[in-house]
This record gives C-alpha cells, sequence and structure tokens, in this order.
C-alpha cells in the first residue's frame, strides 16, 4: 500500500529516541540493591513532565498514522449527508507580476464522524499545481485553506473529495462522501494595471479568453491521454463513457451512464480511495520509483462494462493508468 510513511518499527526508535532524551533529566537513580532513591516533590513534577512528553509523542505518531491512510471505503451509509460541500476559487490580490488564488474547501455532515477528512486537488491548465489534505476526528465540520500565487493567465480548476468515517453503536464502521468543485479563469496581462478573474464571462473579450484557456487545457488533458493509451496499447472504443475528473462532482445525484445512483456511490467511494492512496500520497512510476502528484495531468476516467480506468501523466510525462473494478450490485 503505497503512503505507509511511518512504519511501526522506525515509530518505535523515535519514540524509544525522545524517551531517552527526555530521561535524562530526570533525577532518579536505582541502588546496587534495587532500591529506588526516594524522590523529592519537585522530582515528581520533573517526572510527570518526562511522561507527559512521552505520552503526547506516541499518540502524535498514532494520529498521523491514522491520518495518512484515513479514506478507506466502507460500505455507505444512507443515513448520513453532506448539507455542506463547498469548495471556492477567489482572484486575490496582486504584487509586481504575480497574483494570488485564495482556494477553501468546506464541509458538513449531518452527524458527528468519528473521522473527517477531505482531499483537495488544484489544476492550472491541466495540470496539477497544488494539494490540499486536512483531517479532525470526532467532528461534523472541515474546513480547509490555501493561498496560491502564479503568474500567468489561467484557467483553475479545483476539486475535493469530503470524506466522513462513522462508526454506530455496534462497532460497524460505514463511510459516507461527497465531492465539490468549482473553478476560475484569470487573466493576467502585462498591459492591464490588475488581473481580470471570472467564472462566467459577461463580456466579448472574456468569452474569446474562456476559450482559449479552455482549448489549451483540453489539448493538454487529450494528447497526455492519447500517449497513456498508446503506450499501453488500449483501445478509447473499448470505453464509451470518459468523464474528467475535474467534472466528477456533477454525479454527486445523478448517476453516471450506464450506471445506477447506488452503483455511482459505491465507484466514486472506492475511486477515492485509490486515488487518495495512489495518486494524493505519490504515484508509482513503472520502474517502481513513487514521485508527487503535483505537475501530473488532469486523470480522465475510462468506464468499461466491469471496470474503469483511471488514466494521466506525471510531471516528467511518464504514463500511469490505475484499473479499478466495477461491482455489478444495483
Amino acid at each position: 500500500m503505497i503512503g505507509k510513511y511511518c512504519k511501526k518499527y522506525e515509530c518505535l526508535q523515535l519514540i524509544l529516541h525522545i524517551v531517552k532524551q527526555a530521561f535524562k533529566g530526570c533525577p532518579f537513580a536505582v541502588y546496587p540493591t534495587g532500591k529506588v532513591v526516594s524522590l523529592l516533590k519537585k522530582d515528581f513534577i520533573v517526572l510527570s513532565i518526562c511522561l507527559v512528553i512521552i505520552i503526547s509523542s506516541v499518540y502524535f505518531f498514532q494520529q498521523n498514522q491514522i491520518a495518512k491512510e484515513s479514506i478507506t471505503y466502507f460500505p455507505i451509509d444512507p443515513s448520513v449527508s453532506f448539507p455542506t460541500a463547498v469548495t471556492k476559487l477567489e482572484l486575490g490580490k496582486k504584487r509586481y507580476d504575480e497574483y494570488s488564488i485564495e482556494w477553501e474547501t468546506k464541509s458538513i455532515v449531518n452527524k458527528k464522524a468519528y473521522l473527517r477528512q477531505n482531499m483537495g486537488l488544484l489544476y492550472a491548465n491541466g495540470r496539477l499545481i497544488n494539494t490540499m489534505g486536512a483531517w479532525k476526528q470526532n467532528t461534523m465540520e472541515l474546513t480547509e485553506h490555501k493561498t496560491v500565487v502564479e503568474r500567468d493567465s489561467r484557467l483553475f480548476q479545483a476539486v475535493a473529495f469530503h470524506y466522513a468515517e462513522i462508526h454506530d453503536e455496534n462497532d460497524r464502521i460505514f463511510s459516507s462522501q461527497k465531492l465539490s468543485s468549482n473553478h476560475l479563469y484569470v487573466i493576467n496581462s502585462k498591459f492591464d494595471q490588475t488581473p481580470l478573474g471570472f467564472s462566467t464571462p459577461r463580456t466579448g473579450e472574456e468569452r474569446q479568453w474562456k476559450n482559449t484557456l479552455d482549448e489549451e487545457t483540453e489539448d493538454v488533458i487529450e494528447y497526455q491521454l492519447n500517449a497513456a493509451v498508446k503506450h499501453y496499447s488500449i483501445s478509447l472504443e473499448e470505453y464509451p463513457i470518459r468523464i474528467f475528473l475535474t467534472e466528477l462532482a456533477a454525479y454527486n445525484d445523478k448517476p453516471i451512464p450506464g450506471f445506477t445512483q447506488t452503483q455511482t456511490a459505491n465507484i466514486i467511494g472506492q475511486l477515492t480511495e485509490g486515488l487518495y492512496k495512489n495518486y494524493f500520497l505519490g504515484i508509482t512510476k513503472e520502474d517502481g520509483t513513487i514521485t508527487k502528484a503535483v505537475g501530473s495531468t488532469v486523470p480522465v476516467i475510462l468506464f468499461g462494462k466491469d471496470h474503469l480506468l483511471v488514466v494521466f501523466t506525471t510531471g516528467d510525462n511518464q504514463p500511469v493508468i490505475l484499473r479499478q473494478q466495477i461491482s455489478t450490485s444495483k
């Protein structure tokens, strides 16, 4: 499984190191007879502090391990819903030839979840430029914000996977998820004093810029898609349904063509787990090396009869295809 950054042995070694450092200043000793020297009142205080450090360290590493591997597909709980699940993109300040994008995700579930997690992906002109991955336990709401600085004219597309892990009174585990997305066109011309930002064009100039950036983005994705399927000798005719990852949020409340709404929810849930472990945390290339997702193209999801393919290329244009089996249950 990709993403096991903190193996048990490594954690143990680090904790033992912390223990050693913590007890360097703890004033206690043992006589040859085995009797412990009586501690003064202040010594108890110092020892207590040392124990707090040890316990906190163990807790930190346990929680860190949970966070890094927490998006796991479980049967979907139909009683859990997301009254709020939004992604926002806003044009920020301009400084010299740069401008900032304010990127925010927010989601709220209708009941307290054992674990809440967000996986946010931000693309510019068809390539991933930044990610977000907040997590929190025993909560309903989860919000995350980032400021991203850019220079050139871009089409920004953001998609967020909002995830909740639910434990019921019988210790059964369920999950629920919802997607949100947004886009923003930013035109930064050296001839204008301030950059222009819009989601929907209102003037002829904005429509022209929209068409230009749309074409540039689609050309990047389509070119890399064709290169990847050619590399793996895959026929696109066998996959009549094609969805860009940045468009997947449209299927929160409507079925993917050829599938039921229940199947669609299961597909998205399993896809979220797969993308988190094999894309968000790092991409395994053909030679076995792992590279960061930043720089990769927007994944294209190809749907076959009983499976789907997730197709993209890495930042150095290495083709990658992930396969996921589709359950036939209705």
